[in-house]
């Protein structure tokens, strides 16, 4: 019979979103091959095809976790979704690392899925503490776990040449799409348009995620004011987030902020979509779910390469790219793309295609599988 995957992790939904609804979804594809159980904080919601158990009320207090491994074999594998802030407060649990080691020895494989390593330095002296101590996590983590899995390809090459010792654990494992496509008919999007209020034959430039800085939204809203001078008849669509800019007449009556929707509503406005912009201030990378999602629809991508781009990232025949500082190179391409027809719709097969060969979810889960078997361990006696 196939061992035990538990699989550690903060958040399950009704925590919608992110890393909430990745552990789902992991855990249902692990199910088809191995009894699955996620430890989890409570509130966390049931599932048919797999036992959640959420009983851990405080993960700085181990003892909780000792109790519910305790009614596991031994030969169960530890799967933990490793985002520091999910563990303890500001990112820190000074107890992890001990309990980490305690488990090696103890002969538990440990499986980590990196999604985040660690904070920035800062010369603040609280967040300094918070960012020294992500460091000691990180560094005891790579001295306990079996394998590690990171979501990033730049994280990945970064680490291999900071810790040539540990590379052997390291390997590649992007976060799919948690928005599933949903099937549509080949007069969606001339639908779509009419069901919010606008002309079917306008394209639509379409932001998916939430807010923040390092979003750079104001670059969308400059490409699209800029495309709109140009004579380009588009439309500007924002799912996720709800901004209300200070729009001029002309352009409010081609803004729909959609706000979050649930999942079969975003395919479907993906669906709509021509153009998808993402202008990332770091630059795009795998642990992207709104990229991921963007892709497995067959939508355009526009964004951008920064400082956590990855080589094969920076290069990706599938997407349309320039550098996350040139705001004025990104209003040039998402006007380009938006006047070539022929070219966006390459760029969107082309995306689908890469989404299916690299990034959708049985992919991940074949990647996954070997770290998990007992037998793959790169590492001697504990």
């Amino acid at each position: 019979m196939a061992r035990r995957i538990i699989i550690v992790s903060d958040l399950l939904p009704p925590k919608r979103g992110g890393l909430a609804d990745h552990t789902h979804r992991l855990a249902t594809e692990l199910s088809h091959t191995h009894p699955v159980t996620v430890l989890t904080s409570p509130g966390a919601s049931p599932s048919e095809r797999f036992q959640v158990r959420p009983s851990i009320g405080d993960w700085q207090d181990l003892d909780w976790i000792v109790a519910e491994l305790s009614e596991f074999a031994n030969d169960s594998v530890l799967l933990w979704q490793y985002v520091p802030h999910m563990y303890g407060r500001g990112g820190v649990n000074l107890r992890l690392p001990r309990f980490w080691r305690d488990l090696r020895r103890s002969g538990n494989r440990q499986v980590f899925i990196a999604h985040e390593i660690m904070a920035d330095m800062s010369w603040k002296p609280s967040r300094f503490w918070f960012a020294l101590q992500h460091r000691r996590q990180w560094k005891a983590l790579l001295a306990s776990a079996d394998a590690v899995a990171i979501s990033t390809s730049r994280w990945l090459e970064d680490w291999s040449r900071l810790r040539p010792d540990a590379a052997p654990l390291f390997s590649l494992l992007p976060s799919p799409t948690s928005i599933e496509p949903q099937p549509v008919g080949p007069d969606h999007a001339r639908a779509w348009r009419k069901e919010h209020g606008l002309d079917p034959e306008v394209r639509v430039l379409s932001y998916f995620g939430t807010l923040g800085p390092n979003k750079q939204f104001y670059w969308i809203l400059d490409a699209w004011r800029a495309a709109r001078a140009a004579g380009i008849p588009v439309a500007l669509a924002v799912i996720g987030g709800a901004p209300d800019p200070n729009l001029p007449a002309e352009l409010k009556a081609l803004y729909r902020p959609l706000g979050y929707l649930p999942a079969p509503e975003v395919s479907a406005a993906l669906h709509a979509s021509d153009l998808l912009a993402l202008p990332f201030s770091d630059g795009v990378s795998e642990r992207r779910t709104t990229l991921m999602a963007g892709l497995a629809h067959g939508v355009a991508v526009a964004t951008t390469v920064g400082h956590g781009t990855g080589t094969a990232l920076a290069k990706a025949p599938y997407l349309g790219l320039c550098h996350a500082r040139d705001e004025r190179g990104f209003v040039q391409l998402i006007h380009s793309l938006l006047k070539d027809d022929a070219r966006r719709h390459q760029l969107a097969a082309d995306g689908r295609a890469a989404s299916e060969r690299e990034f959708s979810w049985p992919v991940i889960v074949r990647r996954l599988l070997p770290l998990l078997d007992p037998g793959a361990s790169v590492r001697g006696p504990a």
